[in-house]
């Protein structure tokens, strides 16, 4: 199965590609393209299969395979819960399961977000994966998300932005970067 890893450069994406490898995954690491639009469009193209993605940010733990075969056959995107850096908590996020049945609505749809702040949380919102309800979570920890960046400016600026800042604990995650 396909494991597309999108990356901006993070520090991790070397480790993240080693621990998808190791669990038998085929790592496609998408970078170099304008945009995260851009990287999800090439994905959905690319996709002729079930495939995960996840940001290169994320390191797997071993319980990805679990997640992927704790999915219903009537969900079409599950996604995993991670242990988030940033937070010091698990959160939803991390690891997302396309089966290939969400393909045609993804193509169709990805230029109609192209413009907005978080295009992927829109797709998984379209009408076509909640009548009948297509996506789903699982409260499966699939891996590390966040450990080691070197751009908290950026990831605060981020969650500021998106009026998020009081489910972060940015100063204890950096006081255990110290250690």
């Amino acid at each position: 199965m396909k494991a597309y890893i999108t990356s901006i450069g993070e520090p991790t994406t070397d480790l993240c590609v080693w621990s998808i490898e190791r669990q038998g995954f085929e790592p496609v690491l998408v970078k170099d393209k304008s945009s995260f639009n851009a990287k999800l469009e090439f994905i959905y193209n690319d996709a002729d299969d079930d495939f995960i993605r996840l940001d290169a940010d994320v390191i797997m733990n071993h319980n990805v395979q679990r997640f992927i075969a704790s999915c219903p056959d009537e969900i079409w995107w599950l996604q995993a819960m991670s242990f988030d850096w940033w937070q010091m908590d698990a959160s939803w996020g991390g690891v997302q399961y396309i089966k290939k049945e969400c393909l045609p609505a993804l193509r169709a749809n990805i230029g109609k977000v192209q413009h907005l702040d978080r295009p992927e949380s829109m797709m998984y919102r379209l009408p076509e994966f909640h009548e009948p309800r297509r996506c789903e979570g699982a409260e499966i920890i699939c891996g590390l998300h966040g450990y080691a960046q070197d751009d908290v400016k950026r990831v605060m600026d981020l969650k500021a932005k998106r009026k998020q800042l009081d489910n972060y604990d940015f100063v204890l995650a950096q006081k255990v970067s110290e250690l």
